[in-house]
């Protein structure tokens, strides 16, 4: 019974992320583990240094809901960047997972 209610709740969590995250507009969704697993955070404006935010070098999978995106491996969009405009289950297929350190919405 108590395994049920935790996954009860992790699904209506699950679901009330995905209605805030679209009322917003849309993003770009990060998350700390391959497969959109894990710590995320939910950006939908730049984010010049993810330190801020707790998530610096932590990102192993991303979610793009909207836009294209540009991700870099040092704070304020240097080092290193990739572009994405859709989701990406694994950043090690292309080198940069937990490399990631700021990200920008490309216009």
């Amino acid at each position: 019974m108590r395994i049920l209610k935790a996954g009860l709740l992790a699904a209506a969590a699950a679901l009330f992320a995905t209605a805030a995250f679209a009322a917003h507009g849309g993003g770009i969704v990060l998350y700390q583990e391959d497969n959109f697993g894990g710590d995320s955070r939910v950006l939908h404006e730049d984010a010049p240094d993810l330190d801020w935010l707790h998530f610096d070098d932590r990102v192993s999978s991303v979610e793009v809901h909207r836009g294209v995106w540009e991700l870099c491996t040092d704070s304020h969009f240097r080092g290193r960047c990739i572009t994405v405009d859709h989701d990406i289950a694994k950043l090690s297929r292309l080198g940069m997972d937990d490399r990631i350190s700021s990200v920008r919405r490309i216009q």
